[in-house]
């Protein structure tokens, strides 16, 4: 600021009248450059005209939207006024780091605020700020004047600048990720990051994101990665976290039809038995519009890609008139390896081609091609299929004709109630055909509900004849045991608790539980305890589920049958749509374990492999009609395990 000289009192002024005496004051030119408005510049505009891109990286030199043309419209939503959160769900090597980092250079620039970078582990955060976003600032005329020159600007785990600092931090040290309040946010590769920060501690993400708190007026926070498993943050962050997702179209550069790019369009001559070396090699695969039919090769591919734009996932809304209209929140981005200019299409289809051939290879191309969660290429049970396992009966109604052994029955115990199946299975006889007719099944707030519908309620076949389920088997896992344990053995005889186990020896054993749960106190006399090995019966369960109506060994439910015509608005008795996805929400993992996603309902399908337990468990599958002959004495004493005698039936 540079003071200027008095201003004289002017010759109008009457004599002994003076005006009072104060300095000019004109600021100085960088003064006027700071408080200066700036003109709005987009993040992708700025990129061009400011980022620098290491020597190392695949296209060195000045920033050019041109290579990457999907990044630009993901950095300039990331700054939308109403966006305070940008999940990016993308394959290794697509930009997806370098636009992220390009919007910490743009925050120094034009929105000035700390930054708080995370990543999987130590070595990854050091390295990052070492050779991607130390040389981001250093290679930048625009950036470089922002740093104070002081020796330690540039540290491992720190860049200071005149206006604001950027810190690195790692997913497993709650220390890093909890002791300052800033606006801006970075979680690169989430999917890479351990469930919890410490033994006490709460997600990673949660508590980077609990930085921002103070910050609700300008935050940013920023979820990269290549997607694993339908549990992993970035893809939950895609399906149950973002108000909206965004997918990248093309534009065919011979008939201008947009369209999204889909593996399925990608050709190659010799099919799935093609050597996926030679089409890699020789770039024998193609791109094919789906409207005109013409070929693209990679550089047609590249040209469709840089015509192309952001729409909204479900109503094919632009980008930006998306974010004008509805001013979202939470963004997400999901975008495909063959839409990026670094993967040729014959390198995607030669990936198809290896994971054909290998499990560990299609995940690869599951995970770093299509960006999807390996579970979706699994062969997982369609809703639809299991609706067509309806076989007309009404809930609560046995099958007729003396065919039933018995009932057993499963329940799913939860912290707000019950799931329940009530299952009937045939009489076994020499063929030892497993079927199962699921009688009844559904949700109940109340232990005595539960007793009410397992021994109460009158299951009857189309004869008149009255059935009880023979054996219970109750999950006792989660927070109610105690109450498992107790309404066991007020029920001896007719129910018994369970536990899970991934891996087993055999199908089941017995323990004995001596104590009630979390204390010394000894539960008299002791309890039985089930251990199921869950992998096992969800395995004989799954493969029942695919056998079509009308084979045998299938699993059969209520409710109408395919092709009969219902009105629209008339109530299913029995299995429902809502029902039937309880039945393919579990995949088997990478390890050939049955899981399921957190948000998925499952309960239903845990019934199912309680009651086939309960089947075995009694020893249901060497019932014999009471018309059949038992077998000679001698026989009996041979192998004794194998003979039941028949259960007494119960009438109305």
């Amino acid at each position: 600021m540079i003071p200027q000289p008095l201003r004289i009192n002017p010759a109008w002024l009457p004599a002994g009248v003076d005006l009072p005496r104060r300095p000019v004051v004109r600021f100085s030119g960088p003064e006027r450059r700071v408080m200066r408005k700036k003109r709005p510049v987009p993040c992708s505009e700025w990129a061009e005209r400011h980022r620098v891109v290491p020597s190392d990286s695949a296209v060195p030199g000045t920033w050019k939207n041109a290579t990457t043309p999907y990044l630009a419209g993901i950095m300039d939503a990331s700054w939308f006024e109403s966006v305070q959160q940008i999940s990016i769900c993308a394959p290794p090597q697509t930009g997806k780091s370098d636009c992220v980092n390009n919007c910490i250079g743009y925050a120094a620039d034009r929105r000035p605020g700390n930054v708080l970078a995370v990543y999987p582990d130590e070595m990854t955060a050091r390295e990052n700020n070492r050779d991607r976003i130390m040389p981001m600032f250093r290679d930048s005329s625009r950036l470089r004047g922002y740093l104070t020159g002081a020796e330690d600007d540039m540290a491992s785990l720190r860049i200071r600048l005149q206006h604001m600092k950027v810190y690195m931090a790692w997913a497993n040290s709650a220390a890093r990720l909890g002791n300052k309040p800033l606006p801006y946010v970075v979680c690169d590769e989430v999917d890479k990051y351990p469930a919890t920060a410490g033994k006490k501690e709460a997600a990673p993400i949660d508590l980077a994101k609990k930085r921002t708190r103070t910050f609700s007026h300008m935050r940013k926070i920023w979820l990269t990665s290549t997607p694993t498993v339908e549990d992993g943050p970035i893809w939950q962050a895609l399906e149950t976290e973002a108000d909206v997702v965004f997918v990248y179209w093309v534009r065919c550069p011979d008939c201008g039809a947009a369209q999204q790019m889909v593996f399925k369009q990608i050709r190659w001559d010799g099919g799935g038995e093609a050597d996926p070396r030679e089409i890699e090699n020789k770039r024998r695969a193609w791109y094919e519009c789906e409207r005109c039919s013409s070929r693209w090769d990679d550089a047609r591919r590249n040209a469709a890609v840089r015509s192309g734009e952001w729409r909204d996932r479900e109503k094919g809304i632009a980008l930006g008139t998306y974010l004008q209209a509805y001013r979202p929140r939470h963004i997400g981005f999901h975008l495909r390896a063959y839409v990026s200019p670094f993967v040729s299409l014959s390198e995607s289809a030669a990936a198809f081609l290896w994971g054909l051939r290998d499990k560990t290879k299609l995940k690869d191309f599951q995970n770093a091609h299509e960006a999807e969660p390996w579970r979706v290429y699994e062969q997982a049970r369609d809703e639809s299929r299991i609706l067509e396992l309806r076989d007309g009966r009404p809930s609560g109604r046995v099958p007729g004709g003396g065919v039933i052994a018995g009932l057993t029955a499963g329940v799913d115990t939860q912290d707000d109630g019950y799931w329940f199946a009530v299952v009937a299975w045939p009489w076994a006889g020499k063929d030892l055909i497993k079927e199962g007719y699921v009688v009844r099944m559904g949700f109940l707030a109340d232990a005595g509900g539960l007793a009410r519908v397992l021994w109460d309620d009158a299951y009857l076949d189309p004869e008149g004849m009255r059935y009880v389920p023979v054996l219970t088997v109750q999950d006792s896992a989660g927070h109610r045991t105690s109450e498992v344990y107790q309404f066991c053995r007020k029920h001896p005889g007719k129910i018994v608790p369970s536990i899970g186990r991934d891996t087993m020896a055999q199908p089941y054993t017995w323990g004995n539980v001596e104590y009630w749960p979390g204390t010394k106190k000894p539960i008299p006399g002791g309890l039985k305890l089930l251990n199921i090995n869950t992998k096992f019966f969800k395995d004989d369960l799954a493969r029942r589920l695919e056998i079509l109506p009308g084979d045998p060994g299938g699993i059969r439910f209520p409710g109408p049958a395919p092709g009969s015509s219902l009105p629209a608005d008339a109530p299913v008795d029995g299995l429902t749509l809502d029902l039937a996805r309880h039945f393919t929400s579990e995949y088997i993992d990478e390890r050939g374990l049955w899981a399921c996603p957190s948000h998925k309902p499952n309960h239903l399908w845990d019934c199912l492999v309680a009651a086939s337990c309960a089947y075995e468990v009694v020893g249901m599958r060497h019932w014999a009609p009471p018309e059949t002959k038992a077998p000679p004495a001698d026989e009996r004493r041979k192998d004794p395990r194998r003979w039941v005698d028949p259960p007494k039936r119960r009438w109305v």
